[in-house]
C-alpha cells in the first residue's frame, strides 16, 4: 500500500509555526503601556498614522511634514462654542503653562476649527492667543476634515438650519485630545473632560523624558 503523502501537513505545520513567532514577535516588541494611566485616557502601542492632509493655519499652511519630529496635539471645536472650547482650552493653557515652568517638554498643539465660515485665521489667532500663544489655529471644511475621520473618528455637525437671531448656530464636535508621537503616528487620546493635575500626570507618563 502506497503510504500517503504528508507534505500538505507539514506546509500547514510550518506556517503555523511562522505565524506563531510573527504574533509573538510582535508582542515583544510592542511598547507596554505607561503605567497609572486613567480610565479616560487611551494608550496605543501601535496607533495609526494620519493620511495627507492640506489645512490653512495661522502659522501658513499644515501638513504631515509638520507633524515630523514633533509630539503633536490635535482638538477640534469653534470660537462660538459657548463652553466645551474654552473650557478644554483653558485646561490645555494651564497644562503647558505648568509644564513650561517646569522645563518640560511641549507638544505642538492645534486647534481646528469645524466651523471655517465663521472662524478666519485672523479670528482664530486672536481667540487662541487669550489661552496660550504657543497654540496653533487651523480651519478644516467637511473634505478636509476627512484624514481624521478616517484616522481618529473625529465628526463634526453644523445646524446652520437652526440660526439664532443673530445668526449664531450650534456645532457639534469631537471633544477629546489626540495625541500623536514624533513619528507621526496616534500614541493617545484624551477622553474630556480631564483636569489640569490629570493631564499633566497623562503627559509625565506617556511623553519620555517629561
Amino acid at each position: 500500500m502506497t503510504p500517503r503523502p504528508q507534505r500538505p501537513i507539514r506546509i500547514w505545520g510550518i506556517a503555523v509555526l511562522l505565524l506563531s513567532t510573527a504574533l509573538g514577535a510582535f508582542y515583544l516588541l510592542s511598547p507596554s503601556p505607561p503605567q497609572g494611566l486613567n480610565d479616560r485616557t487611551q494608550w496605543l502601542a501601535n496607533g495609526p498614522s494620519l493620511p495627507a492632509f492640506s489645512l490653512p493655519s495661522t502659522q501658513g499652511v499644515l501638513d504631515i511634514d509638520h507633524m515630523k519630529g514633533h509630539w503633536t496635539l490635535w482638538l477640534f471645536g469653534y470660537t462660538h462654542c459657548p463652553d466645551v472650547c474654552p473650557t478644554d482650552l483653558g485646561v490645555l493653557a494651564r497644562v503647558m503653562q505648568q509644564r513650561r515652568t517646569a522645563h518640560q517638554l511641549l507638544p505642538q498643539t492645534i486647534f481646528v476649527s469645524v466651523d471655517p465660515t465663521r472662524d478666519s485665521l485672523p479670528l482664530l489667532a486672536r481667540y487662541l492667543t487669550a489661552f496660550d500663544p504657543s497654540f496653533i489655529g487651523a480651519q478644516a471644511d467637511k473634505s478636509q476634515l476627512q484624514p481624521f475621520t478616517q484616522t481618529m473618528g473625529v465628526y463634526a455637525a453644523l445646524h446652520t438650519d437652526e440660526r439664532d437671531a443673530s445668526g449664531n448656530y450650534p456645532v457639534d464636535h469631537s471633544t477629546s485630545f489626540y495625541l500623536f508621537n514624533p513619528a507621526g503616528t496616534l500614541q493617545a487620546s484624551f477622553q474630556n473632560p480631564q483636569s489640569v493635575q490629570e493631564l499633566i500626570q497623562q503627559f509625565q507618563r506617556i511623553i519620555p523624558n517629561s
